[in-house]
């Protein structure tokens, strides 16, 4: 089973990712402990069921495409329920992402990015 998740970030990272796979980032989502009043943190990368952008605090100039090959069983522990109404989202380490995945760069803000190959982020030549 596959399932498609995405995953917006920079153009250059996305390159990075579409070359050599995900890393962890710390992630701070703007939550706080309601016992400590402490900023809450997560390791990982977070991934989404649609694309996600600027309205929900998501910067970046290029969306992935990320082609999980699992079953919704193993994404599940991943899950912060609740965190949109509208929208699934998931923080999974950078090492079971890239492992289970197939990733695509599926779209650039075109006024920012210049020619690229979709498929492995790299800069095309025009002919």
């Amino acid at each position: 089973m596959t399932i498609t998740v995405f995953h917006r970030t920079t153009i250059a990272d996305a390159r990075a990712i579409a070359k050599d796979g995900f890393e962890d980032s710390e992630l701070d989502f703007g939550l706080h402990d309601v016992r400590t009043g402490e900023e809450v943190t997560v390791d990982g990368v977070w991934l989404a069921d649609r694309p996600l952008g600027p309205e929900e605090g998501l910067e970046g100039d290029a969306l992935l495409e990320v082609k999980l090959d699992v079953d919704e069983e193993a994404l599940a522990p991943f899950e912060l329920e609740g965190f949109l109404w509208d929208a699934r989202v998931w923080v999974a380490p950078a090492q079971w992402v890239t492992a289970h995945s197939k990733v695509r760069i599926q779209s650039v803000d075109p006024s920012t990015s210049g020619f690229f190959d979709a498929a492995t982020g790299d800069p095309e030549t025009p002919e």
